[in-house]
Protein backbone atom coordinates (compact mmCIF):
# COMPACT_ATOMS: atom_id res chain seq x y z
CA UNK A 1 0.00 0.00 0.00
CA UNK A 2 1.18 3.82 -0.73
CA UNK A 3 0.59 5.58 2.43
CA UNK A 4 -1.05 9.24 1.20
CA UNK A 5 1.63 12.14 3.10
CA UNK A 6 0.79 16.00 3.30
CA UNK A 7 -3.18 15.01 3.43
CA UNK A 8 -5.57 15.84 5.47
CA UNK A 9 -6.96 12.38 6.57
CA UNK A 10 -9.96 13.28 8.37
CA UNK A 11 -11.09 15.80 5.45
CA UNK A 12 -10.48 12.51 2.59
CA UNK A 13 -12.22 10.15 5.41
CA UNK A 14 -15.15 12.38 5.31
CA UNK A 15 -14.84 12.13 1.55
CA UNK A 16 -15.18 8.65 1.43
CA UNK A 17 -18.31 8.12 4.10
CA UNK A 18 -19.82 10.82 2.13
CA UNK A 19 -19.47 9.84 -1.42
CA UNK A 20 -17.63 6.43 -1.39
CA UNK A 21 -18.23 2.90 -1.66
CA UNK A 22 -17.68 1.34 1.65
CA UNK A 23 -15.87 -2.20 1.30
CA UNK A 24 -15.65 -3.13 4.70
CA UNK A 25 -15.10 -1.86 8.33
CA UNK A 26 -12.59 -4.18 10.19
CA UNK A 27 -11.88 -3.88 14.11
CA UNK A 28 -9.55 -6.69 15.73
CA UNK A 29 -9.22 -7.41 19.47
CA UNK A 30 -8.23 -10.29 21.93
CA UNK A 31 -10.25 -12.89 24.36
CA UNK A 32 -9.92 -13.52 27.90
CA UNK A 33 -8.56 -16.33 26.16
CA UNK A 34 -5.56 -14.43 24.47
CA UNK A 35 -7.18 -14.92 20.98
CA UNK A 36 -7.58 -12.60 18.19
CA UNK A 37 -11.13 -12.06 17.50
CA UNK A 38 -12.24 -10.00 14.25
CA UNK A 39 -15.40 -7.89 13.83
CA UNK A 40 -16.89 -6.34 10.90
CA UNK A 41 -18.56 -2.95 11.13
CA UNK A 42 -17.41 0.10 13.29
CA UNK A 43 -20.78 0.73 14.61
CA UNK A 44 -21.61 -3.42 15.64
CA UNK A 45 -17.81 -4.22 16.91
CA UNK A 46 -18.67 -2.21 20.00
CA UNK A 47 -21.25 -4.31 21.52
CA UNK A 48 -19.96 -7.45 19.87
CA UNK A 49 -17.03 -7.16 21.59
CA UNK A 50 -19.00 -6.58 24.76
CA UNK A 51 -21.28 -9.53 24.72
CA UNK A 52 -18.33 -12.09 23.36
CA UNK A 53 -15.78 -10.61 26.45
CA UNK A 54 -13.38 -8.85 23.69
CA UNK A 55 -10.76 -6.02 24.73
CA UNK A 56 -11.14 -4.37 21.32
CA UNK A 57 -7.98 -2.24 19.85
CA UNK A 58 -8.65 1.25 20.07
CA UNK A 59 -8.17 1.61 15.80
CA UNK A 60 -10.00 -0.07 13.03
CA UNK A 61 -9.55 -0.18 9.13
CA UNK A 62 -12.13 1.19 6.97
CA UNK A 63 -11.94 0.09 3.17
CA UNK A 64 -13.65 2.49 0.12
CA UNK A 65 -13.69 2.41 -3.08
CA UNK A 66 -13.61 6.18 -4.14
CA UNK A 67 -12.99 8.07 -7.55
CA UNK A 68 -11.40 4.79 -9.16
CA UNK A 69 -9.05 3.88 -6.70
CA UNK A 70 -9.07 1.91 -3.00
CA UNK A 71 -8.18 2.83 -0.35
CA UNK A 72 -7.37 1.80 3.40
CA UNK A 73 -8.11 4.38 5.90
CA UNK A 74 -6.96 3.98 10.07
CA UNK A 75 -9.32 5.04 11.83
CA UNK A 76 -9.22 5.82 15.76
CA UNK A 77 -12.75 4.21 16.85
CA UNK A 78 -13.13 6.14 20.22
CA UNK A 79 -14.75 10.01 18.10
CA UNK A 80 -14.27 8.15 14.56
CA UNK A 81 -10.71 10.58 14.01
CA UNK A 82 -8.84 9.07 10.49
CA UNK A 83 -5.04 9.19 11.30
CA UNK A 84 -3.64 7.40 7.98
CA UNK A 85 -4.94 6.76 4.88
CA UNK A 86 -3.22 4.51 2.40
CA UNK A 87 -3.88 3.39 -1.31
CA UNK A 88 -4.13 -0.13 -2.80
CA UNK A 89 -1.69 -1.05 -5.35
CA UNK A 90 -3.19 -3.37 -7.96
CA UNK A 91 -1.97 -6.96 -6.43
CA UNK A 92 -3.83 -5.88 -3.51
CA UNK A 93 -6.70 -4.75 -4.95
CA UNK A 94 -6.83 -8.23 -6.65
CA UNK A 95 -5.88 -10.27 -3.18
CA UNK A 96 -8.76 -8.27 -1.40
CA UNK A 97 -11.46 -8.74 -4.11
CA UNK A 98 -10.50 -12.45 -4.04
CA UNK A 99 -10.94 -12.38 -0.36
CA UNK A 100 -14.50 -10.82 -0.49
CA UNK A 101 -15.38 -13.40 -3.44
CA UNK A 102 -14.49 -16.33 -1.61
CA UNK A 103 -16.36 -15.00 1.97
CA UNK A 104 -19.12 -13.85 -0.27
CA UNK A 105 -19.61 -17.85 -1.81
CA UNK A 106 -19.57 -19.26 1.51
CA UNK A 107 -22.23 -16.92 2.38
CA UNK A 108 -23.92 -18.30 -0.66
CA UNK A 109 -24.21 -15.96 -3.19
CA UNK A 110 -23.91 -16.31 -6.44
CA UNK A 111 -20.96 -14.14 -8.70
CA UNK A 112 -24.10 -11.93 -10.01
CA UNK A 113 -25.07 -11.42 -6.85
CA UNK A 114 -21.55 -10.25 -5.92
CA UNK A 115 -20.88 -8.40 -8.44
CA UNK A 116 -23.90 -6.06 -7.53
CA UNK A 117 -22.88 -6.40 -3.94
CA UNK A 118 -19.50 -4.58 -5.16
CA UNK A 119 -20.13 -2.57 -8.15
CA UNK A 120 -17.34 -1.32 -7.96
CA UNK A 121 -15.04 -3.95 -8.93
CA UNK A 122 -16.53 -3.44 -12.29
CA UNK A 123 -15.44 0.02 -12.40
CA UNK A 124 -12.37 -1.09 -11.83
CA UNK A 125 -12.62 -3.51 -15.17
CA UNK A 126 -11.04 -6.26 -13.51
CA UNK A 127 -13.03 -9.63 -14.36
CA UNK A 128 -13.68 -12.18 -11.50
Amino acid sequence: MIELENINCNKFYTQFVIDGHLIEEIVEGVSHENNWVTFYGFEDAAEEAEYEEVTLNKYGNATYFFEGKVYEAIVFLENSECTSVKEFENEEIKALIDKLKNEAFELGYSEVEFIQKEPWINQLGITI
